[in-house]
């Protein structure tokens, strides 16, 4: 019916509205022989115009050899055989160097499972690792140990220091020790030796560090620092000039 149509026709304009391709007639026979005989014809004379172009250099480059002596001549011809043979090398290199990078690519892949396994080891076994401080030759050596029970948020070391060392860590009015402290944010204690009446000083003297483990390695390395610097000062002391 013509209503049937009517909707039929509205149904193709939508298509056509909504579709992103604009409507194209059908082109005709003898019009699309003609198109595809000029192009094959194009074709042709662009082929025909490359190779008189590439006809023309090989010409002038021939001439241009030939206006050579022939020692120049042989230099040239040299030459070109070392760039044809450094550009192959070139190329054989990047092919390897791409080689390498993919047999590296499959080591990280096929280890990466590997990997993360050892690494969640390693960590584990680090969380387990604490240092062991000790005087040893004028100076705080530390001892990677394994930790006895659970960490603890704070620890506490026992330290011998030979009596002679004690005034370095203190220093003028306590300074030295107020700089360790400063800097670990740990506690340093120095126990007052029991020296009997008439006795000799003991030779070593009790040092007690407190406060979070990474505070009391730090407290340690800052102990160094002082007894470097004041080594230092009595070497410099010792060997300036004395004063008439």
């Amino acid at each position: 019916s013509s209503e049937d149509e009517e909707e039929e026709e509205e149904d193709d304009d939508l298509d056509d509205f909504l579709s992103d391709k604009p409507k194209k007639e059908p082109e005709a026979k003898d019009t699309r022989e003609k198109r595809i005989a000029q192009e094959l014809e194009d074709r042709k004379k662009a082929t025909a115009k490359l190779d008189a172009e590439r006809m023309a250099k090989k010409k002038a480059h021939e001439e241009w050899l030939a206006s050579m002596d022939e020692e120049t001549r042989q230099s040239y011809f040299a030459e070109q055989e070392r760039q044809k043979r450094a550009h192959e090398e070139a190329q054989r290199e990047q092919e390897m160097e791409l080689q390498r990078q993919r047999l590296e690519e499959m080591k990280i892949k096929a280890g990466a499972a590997a990997s993360s396994a050892a690494a969640g080891a390693d960590k584990g076994k680090d969380d387990r690792m604490e240092n062991k401080w000790s005087y040893q030759n004028s100076k705080l050596v530390a001892e990677a140990v394994e930790r006895k029970g659970p960490k603890k948020t704070v620890r506490e070391i026992h330290i011998q220091f030979p009596t002679k060392r004690v005034g370095a860590i203190i220093g003028k009015a306590g300074v030295n020790i107020k700089i360790i402290e400063g800097k670990s944010n740990a506690k340093l204690q120095i126990h007052k030796p029991k020296i009997e009446i008439g006795g000799p000083m003991p030779e070593e003297t009790l040092v007690t560090i407190k406060g979070r483990p990474e505070s009391v390695d730090k407290a340690c390395e800052t102990v160094n620092l002082v007894l470097a610097q004041f080594a230092a000062h009595r070497t410099a002391a010792k060997s300036a000039p004395k004063k008439k």
